[in-house]
Protein backbone atom coordinates (compact mmCIF):
# COMPACT_ATOMS: atom_id res chain seq x y z
CA UNK A 1 0.00 0.00 0.00
CA UNK A 2 1.65 3.20 -1.20
CA UNK A 3 1.11 6.38 0.81
CA UNK A 4 -0.50 9.12 -1.27
CA UNK A 5 0.22 12.82 -1.08
CA UNK A 6 -2.74 14.73 0.34
CA UNK A 7 -3.25 18.43 -0.36
CA UNK A 8 -4.47 20.32 2.71
CA UNK A 9 -6.95 23.09 1.98
CA UNK A 10 -5.66 26.33 3.52
CA UNK A 11 -7.83 28.35 5.87
CA UNK A 12 -8.29 31.71 4.15
CA UNK A 13 -5.30 33.95 4.86
CA UNK A 14 -4.57 32.30 8.23
CA UNK A 15 -1.11 31.08 9.15
CA UNK A 16 -2.45 27.71 10.32
CA UNK A 17 -5.60 25.58 10.09
CA UNK A 18 -7.68 24.85 13.19
CA UNK A 19 -10.89 22.98 12.50
CA UNK A 20 -13.55 20.58 13.76
CA UNK A 21 -14.29 17.54 11.56
CA UNK A 22 -17.62 15.75 12.01
CA UNK A 23 -17.98 12.86 9.57
CA UNK A 24 -19.40 9.33 9.20
CA UNK A 25 -15.78 8.09 9.32
CA UNK A 26 -12.27 9.56 9.11
CA UNK A 27 -10.22 9.96 5.93
CA UNK A 28 -9.34 6.35 5.21
CA UNK A 29 -6.37 6.47 2.80
CA UNK A 30 -2.76 5.94 3.86
CA UNK A 31 -1.34 9.40 3.13
CA UNK A 32 1.17 12.10 4.00
CA UNK A 33 1.45 15.88 3.70
CA UNK A 34 4.08 18.54 4.48
CA UNK A 35 1.93 20.09 7.21
CA UNK A 36 2.61 19.21 10.84
CA UNK A 37 -0.63 17.96 12.39
CA UNK A 38 -2.05 17.78 15.90
CA UNK A 39 -5.21 15.61 16.09
CA UNK A 40 -7.58 15.08 19.01
CA UNK A 41 -10.09 12.25 18.58
CA UNK A 42 -13.25 13.51 20.27
CA UNK A 43 -15.47 10.66 19.10
CA UNK A 44 -14.63 7.49 17.18
CA UNK A 45 -12.74 4.22 17.41
CA UNK A 46 -10.56 2.12 15.17
CA UNK A 47 -6.93 1.46 14.29
CA UNK A 48 -4.27 4.15 13.96
CA UNK A 49 -1.36 3.68 11.54
CA UNK A 50 1.56 6.09 11.95
CA UNK A 51 4.70 5.13 10.06
CA UNK A 52 5.23 1.53 11.13
CA UNK A 53 3.21 1.92 14.35
CA UNK A 54 -0.17 0.17 14.57
CA UNK A 55 -2.34 0.93 17.61
CA UNK A 56 -5.99 1.06 18.50
CA UNK A 57 -7.42 4.56 18.89
CA UNK A 58 -10.42 5.82 20.82
CA UNK A 59 -11.99 8.94 22.23
CA UNK A 60 -9.43 11.20 23.86
CA UNK A 61 -6.40 10.26 21.77
CA UNK A 62 -4.05 13.19 21.09
CA UNK A 63 -1.42 12.67 18.39
CA UNK A 64 1.24 14.98 16.92
CA UNK A 65 2.53 14.10 13.43
CA UNK A 66 5.58 15.62 11.76
CA UNK A 67 5.94 16.69 8.14
CA UNK A 68 5.48 13.96 5.51
CA UNK A 69 4.91 11.17 8.02
CA UNK A 70 2.56 8.58 6.41
CA UNK A 71 -0.51 7.91 8.53
CA UNK A 72 -4.17 6.98 8.56
CA UNK A 73 -6.91 6.58 11.15
CA UNK A 74 -9.06 3.60 10.04
CA UNK A 75 -12.41 3.43 11.77
CA UNK A 76 -13.81 0.04 12.75
CA UNK A 77 -15.87 -1.83 10.14
CA UNK A 78 -19.14 -0.94 11.88
CA UNK A 79 -18.69 2.70 10.78
CA UNK A 80 -18.86 1.62 7.12
CA UNK A 81 -22.01 -0.51 7.46
CA UNK A 82 -24.79 0.59 5.04
CA UNK A 83 -27.23 1.46 7.84
CA UNK A 84 -24.67 3.02 10.18
CA UNK A 85 -25.63 6.26 11.90
CA UNK A 86 -22.31 6.50 13.73
CA UNK A 87 -20.24 9.65 13.48
CA UNK A 88 -16.69 10.59 14.31
CA UNK A 89 -15.43 13.95 15.50
CA UNK A 90 -11.86 15.19 15.54
CA UNK A 91 -10.24 18.52 16.36
CA UNK A 92 -7.28 19.24 14.09
CA UNK A 93 -4.49 21.81 13.93
CA UNK A 94 -2.37 21.76 10.76
CA UNK A 95 0.46 24.07 9.75
CA UNK A 96 3.52 24.23 7.55
CA UNK A 97 6.92 24.48 9.29
CA UNK A 98 7.33 27.94 7.71
CA UNK A 99 3.82 29.13 8.66
CA UNK A 100 5.19 32.22 10.47
CA UNK A 101 8.01 32.83 8.00
CA UNK A 102 11.03 30.84 6.90
CA UNK A 103 13.20 31.82 9.89
CA UNK A 104 10.68 32.04 12.74
CA UNK A 105 11.40 28.62 14.24
CA UNK A 106 15.14 29.30 13.87
CA UNK A 107 14.89 31.96 16.57
CA UNK A 108 16.63 31.16 19.86
CA UNK A 109 13.31 31.29 21.71
CA UNK A 110 11.89 28.62 19.39
CA UNK A 111 14.58 25.98 19.97
CA UNK A 112 12.27 23.78 22.05
CA UNK A 113 9.54 23.82 19.41
CA UNK A 114 12.04 23.10 16.64
CA UNK A 115 13.27 20.01 18.53
CA UNK A 116 9.67 18.94 19.11
CA UNK A 117 8.83 19.14 15.40
CA UNK A 118 11.92 17.07 14.61
CA UNK A 119 10.82 14.39 17.08
CA UNK A 120 7.31 14.52 15.63
CA UNK A 121 8.65 13.03 12.39
CA UNK A 122 8.19 9.70 14.17
CA UNK A 123 4.75 10.63 15.53
CA UNK A 124 4.04 11.43 19.18
CA UNK A 125 1.21 10.29 21.46
CA UNK A 126 0.52 12.84 24.21
CA UNK A 127 -0.58 11.54 27.60
CA UNK A 128 -1.58 12.46 31.13
CA UNK A 129 -1.83 15.96 32.52
CA UNK A 130 -0.20 17.37 29.38
CA UNK A 131 -3.02 15.97 27.26
CA UNK A 132 -5.69 17.49 29.52
CA UNK A 133 -4.05 20.92 29.40
CA UNK A 134 -3.73 20.79 25.61
CA UNK A 135 -7.35 19.76 25.09
CA UNK A 136 -8.52 22.78 27.09
CA UNK A 137 -6.38 25.11 24.98
CA UNK A 138 -7.52 23.53 21.70
CA UNK A 139 -11.14 24.13 22.74
CA UNK A 140 -10.33 27.79 23.42
CA UNK A 141 -8.57 28.08 20.07
CA UNK A 142 -11.49 26.59 18.16
CA UNK A 143 -14.30 28.40 19.98
CA UNK A 144 -13.36 32.03 20.27
CA UNK A 145 -9.72 32.81 19.50
CA UNK A 146 -8.95 35.56 16.99
CA UNK A 147 -6.17 37.95 16.13
CA UNK A 148 -3.01 37.79 18.20
CA UNK A 149 -4.74 35.58 20.78
CA UNK A 150 -5.05 32.86 18.14
CA UNK A 151 -1.29 32.82 17.54
CA UNK A 152 -0.55 33.06 21.28
CA UNK A 153 -2.70 29.98 21.98
CA UNK A 154 -1.03 28.10 19.13
CA UNK A 155 2.45 28.78 20.51
CA UNK A 156 1.36 27.98 24.08
CA UNK A 157 -0.04 24.60 22.99
CA UNK A 158 3.21 23.51 21.37
CA UNK A 159 5.39 24.98 24.11
CA UNK A 160 3.58 22.81 26.68
CA UNK A 161 4.05 19.73 24.52
CA UNK A 162 7.73 20.55 23.94
CA UNK A 163 8.38 20.79 27.69
CA UNK A 164 6.45 17.63 28.61
CA UNK A 165 7.83 14.22 29.54
CA UNK A 166 4.41 12.60 28.96
CA UNK A 167 5.16 11.80 25.32
CA UNK A 168 5.43 8.44 23.53
CA UNK A 169 7.18 8.15 20.15
CA UNK A 170 5.22 5.98 17.74
CA UNK A 171 7.16 5.04 14.59
CA UNK A 172 10.59 3.42 14.62
CA UNK A 173 13.87 5.10 13.67
CA UNK A 174 14.25 3.46 10.29
CA UNK A 175 10.84 3.89 8.75
CA UNK A 176 11.26 7.23 6.98
CA UNK A 177 14.98 7.38 6.24
CA UNK A 178 14.98 9.86 9.07
CA UNK A 179 16.82 9.90 12.35
CA UNK A 180 17.46 12.21 15.23
CA UNK A 181 20.67 14.18 14.59
CA UNK A 182 22.76 14.61 17.68
CA UNK A 183 25.21 17.48 18.10
CA UNK A 184 28.32 15.41 17.37
CA UNK A 185 29.83 14.31 14.07
CA UNK A 186 30.57 10.81 15.33
CA UNK A 187 26.98 9.80 16.01
CA UNK A 188 25.85 11.34 12.73
CA UNK A 189 28.46 9.35 10.81
CA UNK A 190 27.31 6.14 12.48
CA UNK A 191 23.65 6.87 11.67
CA UNK A 192 24.47 7.70 8.04
CA UNK A 193 26.58 4.54 7.73
CA UNK A 194 23.86 2.36 9.25
CA UNK A 195 21.03 3.75 7.13
CA UNK A 196 23.04 3.21 3.95
CA UNK A 197 24.47 -0.24 4.82
CA UNK A 198 21.81 -1.92 6.99
CA UNK A 199 20.85 -4.39 4.25
CA UNK A 200 24.14 -6.28 4.56
CA UNK A 201 25.95 -7.91 7.43
CA UNK A 202 27.49 -5.23 9.66
CA UNK A 203 30.10 -6.03 12.26
CA UNK A 204 30.33 -3.91 15.38
CA UNK A 205 33.98 -3.28 14.47
CA UNK A 206 32.86 -1.46 11.31
CA UNK A 207 30.52 0.86 13.17
CA UNK A 208 33.23 1.58 15.75
CA UNK A 209 35.66 2.36 12.93
CA UNK A 210 33.20 4.81 11.38
CA UNK A 211 33.07 6.60 14.73
CA UNK A 212 36.88 6.45 15.01
CA UNK A 213 36.64 4.61 18.32
CA UNK A 214 37.66 1.29 19.80
CA UNK A 215 34.82 -1.23 20.09
CA UNK A 216 34.46 -0.92 23.90
CA UNK A 217 34.52 2.89 23.76
CA UNK A 218 32.04 2.93 20.87
CA UNK A 219 29.61 0.63 22.66
CA UNK A 220 29.63 2.83 25.76
CA UNK A 221 29.39 6.01 23.69
CA UNK A 222 26.46 4.80 21.59
CA UNK A 223 24.52 3.50 24.59
CA UNK A 224 25.02 6.77 26.50
CA UNK A 225 23.88 8.84 23.53
CA UNK A 226 20.88 6.81 22.35
CA UNK A 227 19.83 4.78 25.43
CA UNK A 228 20.14 1.57 23.38
CA UNK A 229 22.89 -0.68 22.06
CA UNK A 230 24.08 -0.37 18.50
CA UNK A 231 22.67 -3.82 17.68
CA UNK A 232 19.27 -2.74 19.00
CA UNK A 233 19.38 0.37 16.81
CA UNK A 234 20.47 -1.63 13.75
CA UNK A 235 17.61 -4.08 14.30
CA UNK A 236 15.11 -1.22 14.62
CA UNK A 237 16.31 0.28 11.35
CA UNK A 238 16.03 -3.07 9.57
CA UNK A 239 12.56 -3.77 10.95
CA UNK A 240 11.46 -0.23 10.08
CA UNK A 241 12.41 -0.77 6.46
CA UNK A 242 10.82 -4.21 6.51
CA UNK A 243 7.56 -2.65 7.71
CA UNK A 244 7.51 -0.24 4.81
CA UNK A 245 8.10 -3.10 2.34
CA UNK A 246 5.37 -5.18 3.98
CA UNK A 247 2.94 -2.26 3.69
CA UNK A 248 3.77 -1.83 0.00
CA UNK A 249 3.06 -5.55 -0.38
CA UNK A 250 5.35 -6.09 -3.36
CA UNK A 251 7.59 -8.95 -2.22
CA UNK A 252 7.49 -12.16 -0.23
CA UNK A 253 8.31 -12.07 3.46
CA UNK A 254 11.45 -14.11 2.83
CA UNK A 255 12.62 -11.62 0.18
CA UNK A 256 11.94 -8.70 2.48
CA UNK A 257 13.86 -10.33 5.33
CA UNK A 258 16.89 -10.86 3.11
CA UNK A 259 16.80 -7.35 1.61
CA UNK A 260 16.65 -5.79 5.08
CA UNK A 261 19.80 -7.54 6.27
CA UNK A 262 18.39 -10.70 7.86
CA UNK A 263 19.97 -13.86 6.49
CA UNK A 264 17.83 -16.12 8.63
CA UNK A 265 14.03 -16.04 8.34
CA UNK A 266 13.43 -17.29 11.87
CA UNK A 267 15.68 -14.51 13.23
CA UNK A 268 13.70 -11.97 11.20
CA UNK A 269 10.39 -13.30 12.51
CA UNK A 270 11.68 -13.30 16.09
CA UNK A 271 13.05 -9.75 15.85
CA UNK A 272 9.88 -8.52 14.17
CA UNK A 273 7.62 -10.00 16.83
CA UNK A 274 9.82 -8.58 19.60
CA UNK A 275 9.49 -5.03 18.22
CA UNK A 276 5.95 -5.12 16.79
CA UNK A 277 4.19 -7.67 18.99
CA UNK A 278 2.98 -9.60 15.95
CA UNK A 279 4.46 -11.59 13.09
CA UNK A 280 5.18 -10.07 9.65
CA UNK A 281 2.23 -11.82 8.00
CA UNK A 282 -0.26 -10.41 10.54
CA UNK A 283 1.32 -6.95 10.16
CA UNK A 284 0.89 -7.04 6.40
CA UNK A 285 -2.70 -8.27 6.74
CA UNK A 286 -3.55 -5.41 9.14
CA UNK A 287 -2.59 -2.82 6.52
CA UNK A 288 -4.27 -4.68 3.67
CA UNK A 289 -7.54 -5.13 5.53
Amino acid sequence: MQAVFRKINPSANYSFVARIDKLPYLYENWHFHPEIELTHIVQGRGTRFVGDSIEEFEEGDLILLGSNLPHVWKNDAVYFAPQSVLQVESHVIQFLPECFGMDFFELKEMEGLKRLFEKAKRGIRILGRTRERILTLITQLLENASGVQRIALFLHIFEIIAESDELVLLSSEGFLDSYHRFDTDAINRVYEFTLSQFNRRILIDEAASVANMSVPNFCRYFKNRTQKTYIQFLTEVRIGYACRMLIENKKSIQQIAYECGFHNLSNFNRSFRMLKNQNPMAYRAAFAG
